[in-house]
């Protein structure tokens, strides 16, 4: 006998393929019965903390449900009759408008329609006339208007009974569709709460926690949703009906209803019921000054609401990105039509909360949620690799509204020097990246530390190897020989010692862009340059030695005997070792010598004195 071969057996992404096609085949093939039960759930998420603030006065859940699907019948009810009220009188209105739209469609027909008319009987001229002389074709004699036509004369033999048909027919499909949502929502807030644990068994199974943690944050996020939404469509109703009124628009409420009602469908809308508003506003006055106003009072309202009120009352209450919303918006109304354009927030939403809950759904979370994909300092990597400054100095300058600089260095910079220096272990980095990133690096900190890079700068042998070096020869060939004036007070200067690695001479020249940002007079010399004071060097300036060592694997000892022989000469400097993170690194201090340690460079700031 045989293995039973493997090897046409589905990839798991095959199977997460298909069974992603067969989720869409579902929604697509079932929308007529899954549009208006999900509709009924929406609702019922909408009705929710009404039926909840219902049952913390004392009342069972079927009195509470009853009071509030009451409630929301006597509104819906109300609102119908002011808004047939207004349309009666606007139908009795209408013919009094017919000579403004008379003279209206006149004149835009004369800026359109006749001027393309005229420009095309001019070209005609210019071109002459192509048709064939004596065409008696069928076509001809067919588009002759003075051919004879048979016409129907039964026009009038439809009868009343058709009418009605035709009527019912028309009006049949929407009824039921409000029909069974209204019946499904009653019985959703019926059966609120057995719903909701037969939901959680079902989902969830044995592992209830993380059930009932998905569905009370997937409850209370559409909740919030709702409710603001519905409460900021209202205020934009009231504002619009006050201002169309202030402004002498007829018929304010029916307006003021339509935006408030179509608000709730995103994009197109509130658009619509702006153009119903300035149509109707145009064919009431014979000017075109109260359109204009009417169109103005509506995108001032829109440009207000969704510029300054949402986010500040929304937030992040949907965990939605702006991208995410507007993808959603085409993908559910291309697959449930309008009915999809209007939940397709909250739909997502859905989604949303499922990536962030269940595992095998977490890339929905990242695809669609508000949440950034990468943290500061792998966007500070991957911008690198890049070579893109720009992105990498306006994070920067964001973060730095609020925190220090070493703050930005320890959870930004170092975590990204240590993804790259990760890289270049397993050798995933090329030349040309390598160079990038340098560039990107000595463009950041100079426009950080004010201290603006040469416009033309000679490439040199230091280019594309040690970054440090590369650093610290740009503020040598700027600042002179010892980055400084020799002449200052006594234990003044903070010297950074590195020893011999790249990652010991980066991190020291950190240190000094750091030091300096707070004011201190900071300076950088790596260990090998420690074979004894110049002439001219005053050792009593240094007050404070800071050692920056390197990984155990680059150490070299004689690198240590100058450090310490260094040492021995400033008795009363204060010595601080720093170790690098995620290294292994070896103290290269003499056991003899007391100094601190500092892990990172806020510890570094906490141990110097206050200027």
């Amino acid at each position: 006998m045989h293995a039973p071969s493997t090897a046409n057996a589905p990839t798991p992404l095959a199977v997460k393929l298909l069974v992603g096609l067969g989720v869409l085949a579902v929604l697509y093939l079932g929308r007529e019965v899954l549009e208006p039960i999900t509709l009924a759930a929406m609702l019922s998420f909408l009705m929710a903390p009404v039926v909840r603030k219902l049952r913390s006065l004392g009342l069972n859940q079927t009195t509470a449900a009853i009071g509030t699907l009451t409630l929301a019948g006597l509104v819906v009810a109300g609102i119908a009759m002011v808004l047939l009220m207004q349309l009666g009188a606007l139908s009795r209105e209408l013919p009094a408008y017919e000579e403004n739209v008379r003279a209206k469609v006149t004149r835009l027909r004369m800026m359109t329609l006749d001027q393309l008319q005229q420009a095309q009987g001019r070209a005609g001229r210019m071109i002459g006339d192509l048709a064939v002389p004596g065409d008696t074709s069928p076509r001809a004699i067919d588009d002759d208007p003075t051919a004879p036509t048979a016409r129907t004369t039964d026009g009038k033999a439809e009868n009343s009974a058709m009418l009605v048909r035709q009527f019912l027919s028309a009006v049949w499909g929407p009824v039921g569709v409000v029909g069974i949502v209204v019946l499904v929502l009653i019985f959703a807030l019926l059966e609120q709460d057995a719903l909701r644990d037969r939901l959680i068994r079902l989902v969830g199974g044995h592992d209830v926690r993380t059930a009932t943690a998905a569905f009370n944050d997937a409850g209370q996020r559409l909740s919030r949703y709702f409710v603001s939404q519905f409460l900021v469509n209202v205020g934009v109703g009231l504002v619009i009906g006050v201002l169309l009124f202030v402004t002498g628009v007829p018929h304010a409420t029916i307006w003021a209803v339509l935006a408030g009602l179509l608000r709730f469908i995103p994009y197109v809308g509130f658009p619509a019921a702006a153009v119903c508003a300035g149509v109707m506003s145009a064919a009431m006055a014979p000017g075109w000054d109260l359109m204009v106003s009417t169109l103005l009072i509506f995108l001032a309202v829109e440009v207000v609401v969704a510029h300054v009120i949402e986010p500040q009352l929304y937030g992040h209450a949907t965990g939605l990105s702006p991208f995410s919303v507007v993808v959603s918006a085409i993908f559910w109304s291309a697959l449930w039509g309008p009915v999809g354009l209007l939940l397709s927030t909250p739909l997502t939403l859905c989604l949303v909360v499922a990536g962030r809950h269940v595992p095998a759904l977490a890339f929905l979370d990242v695809l669609l949620g508000d949440a950034p994909a990468l943290d500061l300092s792998q966007r500070f990597y991957q911008r690198s690799l890049s070579g893109d400054s720009v992105e990498i100095l306006a994070d920067a300058r964001t973060y730095l509204k609020r925190r220090t600089l070493a703050r930005y260095c320890d959870r930004v910079v170092v975590p990204a020097v240590d993804l790259a220096r990760r890289d270049m272990e397993q050798n995933l980095i090329t030349p040309d990246q390598l160079r990038a990133a340098q560039e990107v690096m000595l463009e950041v900190f100079a426009a950080l530390t004010h201290t603006p890079l040469p416009r033309r700068r000679k490439s040199g042998v230091l280019d594309g190897a040690d970054l440090g070096l590369r650093m610290r020869q740009e503020r040598l060939h700027r600042e002179g020989r010892w980055q400084g004036s020799i002449d200052v007070p006594a234990g003044s200067v903070m010297l950074c010692v590195s020893m011999g690695d790249p990652g010991a001479h980066l991190m020291a020249e950190i240190l000094v862009r750091v030091l300096r940002d707070s004011g201190f007079d900071a300076r950088h010399i790596i260990a090998e340059e420690l074979t004894g004071p110049p002439d001219d060097a005053k050792l009593e300036a240094i007050g404070t030695v800071f050692v920056v060592g390197a990984a155990v694997e680059e150490q070299d000892l004689a690198e240590v005997r100058l450090l310490n022989d260094f040492l021995v000469e400033l008795p009363s400097a204060t010595v601080v070792m720093m170790m690098l993170a995620g290294q292994v690194t070896r103290d290269p201090i003499a056991n003899d010598r007391t100094h601190h340690t500092a892990y990172s460079f806020e510890e570094v700031l906490a141990l110097m004195p206050k200027t």
